[in-house]
């Protein structure tokens, strides 16, 4: 048998704090054979990093081995010092792609100079031989090798990502530990970055151990797993194994928990409470408090991670392991009220006339439909360029004026009564100025916002007033948009005093209870730094609803919850919109979230929006060709799945140079002559579908062209 890479045989990690020793992870043991993809799963604070800053030899100056081993190609290296580790194992044997990846590049020196002080500290090798292997590393992860000199502002985010994965393989290392590298990545980037990840196992021989709280992407690209909770193992072994024969019940419930673009009416469900916080020795099994399955003896002892009959690779940490599967069914059974079984096509929310529930296209209501609580005509948001010293004394000498940023350029949307549209796209696509102009952050360049039937431009003092009671917003960052200095009480209660409305402790127990912060007497007096994320987004979510609003506008509420959490937070949206009547305009770059909360779906590119639909009616049959890329981009929670990587090069263009015609001209696989020329909105069927394509107009695609775009899905209008 070859001899494992990697090897982690029973590791402690314990840090040194003020009030006690506190062990992160505990009887870790898992192993990675030469050219193998491993992959670590686990919500945030499980022991994930911990374990890897061990493996590296990073771990904080309070933090230590305390038992166990990490060994090397058969040789321990957790006692080796760091000038030992550095000369002989970083960068030439293992290599980082760190969790800020696109923030890791030295803003200040060249990118060519950055791999030069790389090899110089660890390799005699010369300047030329370290820029030569650095543009041979750029052709490979699909740079241009010309821009090896460039400074790391020149790059999009997407290749800065592929020049962090170029450093990590300057040095021919036989490990790449990913932490967490696609967490701040849209879908379309992810997809990129996975793709050059899996071309690059045929072009170099390594092994990879990728961290991360996305199963999807775990089951889509590694060969073997291991769950994390609490500090302790889970359950490991093949991806296909622990797909397949799940046994342990965090394993389980994880899969549940996350989305799937196949089966987008499937009932998400979210894991109640949150891990221990290891302040104490935990002699017993970290998820028994969360489980639906524990027993007495749970939390009397810690099970020991034991092989299961599939296979002497499939270990789990359970003491009902053995029972699990039926369990696990016999729970399903019992809370499946749902009629949206995995098996039923996507299209099953859609209404028979091909309408969503409020009949709405991107420009115009059904005939009898209520009138829009917001309407968009045309709206524009420009923004002046910010320029450096030298560019402004150019464009002063030169004459003339640079070209705005379009951000916002020309969107029409209509948002009915008690009804939830998504806005998508990938970052950079003017999701997020769209909304913070709708709210009033932004005045606009151009076109108009209508509330409630009545122009926002013609709004005085005391209606702004107003408007920004009836207009909530829940932001993006759970972690950022709480008042550390406020208790849950006060941040509830201070919309309240804003608007003039009555205080009472009564309704903001109410409104806990309401975003299932309970019971709600033991969260109302906790601080800021006493919630989890996923805690603190319920606090906002109740802070956006304790005024009654009619529109929430929600910005990527979920992108920085686990995936146990963002289960149970999109289940709370979807329930508080029904129940409070509201509508809501919801932000995000991921289609497989938004299926799960939206009635209708708005894809938008550079500024405009480029396809509308009620959401299943879009992701049964998209329409344009960047839409059918957003869909393709979306990893599968299923190893025997094989996904195509989406068809779409390159990143969106300029937005102060963006001319005329389609703007998604110079990336898309159907690209015609006409396409210069801006394409109107065709309705492909019906009112309810828009696309801005030239194949659907008759009078530019002929039968031929059209055929071969399309094929036999697509129908013209």
């Amino acid at each position: 048998m070859t001899e494992p890479l990697l090897e982690v045989d029973d590791l402690d990690i314990t840090y040194r704090t003020k009030s006690g020793d506190l062990k992160a992870v505990a009887d870790a043991s898992f192993s990675i054979d030469p050219n193998e993809y491993f992959g670590l799963v686990g919500e945030s604070g499980c022991g994930k990093s911990t374990l890897a800053q061990a493996v590296t030899g990073s771990l904080d100056a309070n933090g230590r081995i305390s038992a166990g081993t990490v060994k090397y190609r058969g040789e321990e290296v957790q006692d080796l010092s760091e000038k030992q580790y550095n000369e002989r194992i970083r960068w030439k044997e293992v290599a980082v792609i760190p969790q800020s990846a696109m923030n890791s590049l030295d803003p200040l020196s060249r990118i060519s100079e950055q791999a030069i002080e790389v090899a110089e500290a660890h390799t005699d090798w010369s300047e030329e031989k370290a820029v030569e292997k650095l543009k041979e590393l750029f052709d490979i992860v699909g740079l241009p090798t010309s821009r090896v000199k460039d400074y790391p502002h020149q790059f999009s985010g997407g290749m800065k990502q592929r020049a962090i994965i170029a450093f990590s393989l300057l040095l021919d290392p036989s490990l790449i530990i990913a932490d967490e590298p696609t967490t701040a990545l849209d879908v379309i980037m992810q997809d990129q970055f996975l793709k050059y990840l899996d071309e690059l196992r045929e072009a170099r021989d390594f092994s990879l151990l990728f961290i991360t709280h996305d199963i999807a992407v775990v089951f889509e690209m590694c060969d073997s797993m291991a769950v994390m909770h609490g500090g302790q193992m889970a359950e490991q072994g093949s991806t296909t194994a622990i797909f397949d024969e799940s046994r342990h019940p965090y394993t389980i419930m994880l899969q549940r928990a996350f989305p799937d673009i196949r089966y987008p009416n499937r009932k998400l469900e979210g894991i109640e409470g949150t891990p221990p916080t290891l302040q104490e020795e935990v002699d017993y099994c970290t998820f028994a408090d969360r489980c639906p399955w524990a027993e007495p003896e749970c939390r009397e002892a810690a099970p020991p991670l034991e092989s299961m009959p599939d296979g002497e690779s499939h270990g789990v940490a359970c003491f009902r392991s053995d029972e699990m599967e039926s369990l696990a069914q016999e729970h399903l059974d019992e809370n499946d009220d749902r009629a949206d079984q995995p098996d039923q096509p996507a299209h099953a929310r859609a209404t028979a006339d091909g309408t969503d529930a409020n009949g709405t296209g991107m420009g115009t209501l059904r005939d009898g439909a209520d009138e829009p609580i917001v309407n968009l005509r045309g709206l524009q948001k420009h923004f002046k360029p910010t320029t450096n010293v030298l560019e402004s004394v150019r464009t002063r000498l030169l004459g003339g004026e640079q070209n705005p940023v379009r951000a916002v350029d020309g969107v029409d949307l209509n948002l009915a009564r008690n009804q939830i549209q998504g806005i998508i796209g990938e970052s950079g696509c003017g999701k997020s100025t769209l909304l913070q102009t709708v709210m009033g952050k932004y005045d606009p360049t151009g076109g108009e916002i209508l509330f409630d039937g009545q122009p926002v431009s013609e709004f005085g003092k005391k209606d702004w007033k107003e408007f920004r009671r009836r207009v909530q917003i829940i932001f993006q960052d759970p972690f950022n948009t709480l008042n550390p200095h406020f208790t849950v009480r006060e941040t509830l209660l201070e919309p309240l005093r804003i608007h003039g409305l009555e205080r009472s402790e009564e309704r903001v127990l109410e409104m806990l209870e309401q975003v299932r912060l309970t019971p709600a007497e033991e969260y109302i007096d906790r601080n800021e730094s006493q919630l989890s994320g996923g805690e603190k987004q319920r606090v906002s979510i109740a802070r956006a609803l304790i005024l009654e609003p009619d529109v929430v506008l929600a910005d990527e509420p979920v992108s920085m919850l686990d995936v146990s959490t963002q289960a149970d937070v999109l289940d709370l949206l979807n329930e508080l919109t029904d129940e409070y009547g509201v509508s809501m305009l919801y932000i995000s770059h991921d289609l497989s979230t938004v299926s799960y909360v939206c009635d209708r779906v708005n894809v938008m590119y550079l500024g405009r929006i480029v396809e509308s639909a009620p959401t299943m009616e879009l992701l049964d049959d998209p329409k344009h060709p960047y839409t059918d890329a957003l869909l393709q981009a979306i990893p599968v929670p299923d190893p025997h799945h094989h996904r195509e990587w989406a068809e779409l090069p390159g990143t969106p263009g300029d937005a102060t140079d963006l001319g005329e015609g389609c703007r998604f001209k110079d990336r898309c696989p159907e690209r015609m002559d006409v396409c210069d020329e801006r394409p109107a909105y065709y309705d492909v069927e019906g009112s309810a579908h828009n696309v801005a394509c030239f194949l659907y107009d008759d009078e530019v695609a002929d039968e031929e062209t059209h055929a071969t775009a399309v094929g036999d899905g697509g129908e013209r209008r």
